[in-house]
């Protein structure tokens, strides 16, 4: 992840749900490179993200933001959001539910379209 968004979740959000365990997670790498100096029209850590996706050819990018993904995609990035990844993970075994999950984002204020939502369940059983 750049070290911009690194910045951003743990500098900004120190308390936050869920920093702690970013905190002490081996497995995400904080990159620092020097990125290009490019004007996306979006947040800096939209932007860093996209621009070290491409700089290091990455499968996909976990983003978001509608506007970040519309840019990404038009880029040619594939793209992921927290949605599709939690349905990764419950598929994969790696959750026993979705739901408590997603409801424990939304107590934490994080923004989900009902719609959304309610499909993420459909795919999962557990509508």
């Amino acid at each position: 992840m750049p070290s911009v968004v690194w910045d951003e979740v743990v500098g900004v959000r120190a308390g936050a749900p869920g920093v702690a365990e970013l905190l002490s997670a081996d497995w995400i790498l904080v990159d620092d490179r020097s990125l290009p100096d490019t004007d996306l029209g979006l947040d800096p850590g939209e932007t860093s993200a996209i621009l070290l996706a491409e700089a290091i050819g990455a499968d996909v990018l976990l983003i978001d933001e509608r506007a970040g993904r519309a840019v990404a995609v038009g880029r040619g990035l594939a793209v992921r959001g927290t949605l599709g990844l939690l349905v990764q993970a419950r598929r994969a075994g790696h959750l026993p539910a979705l739901r408590p999950v997603l409801d424990a984002l939304v107590a934490e204020g994080f923004r989900l379209s009902p719609v959304l939502v309610e499909e993420a369940l459909l795919r999962v059983d557990e509508a």
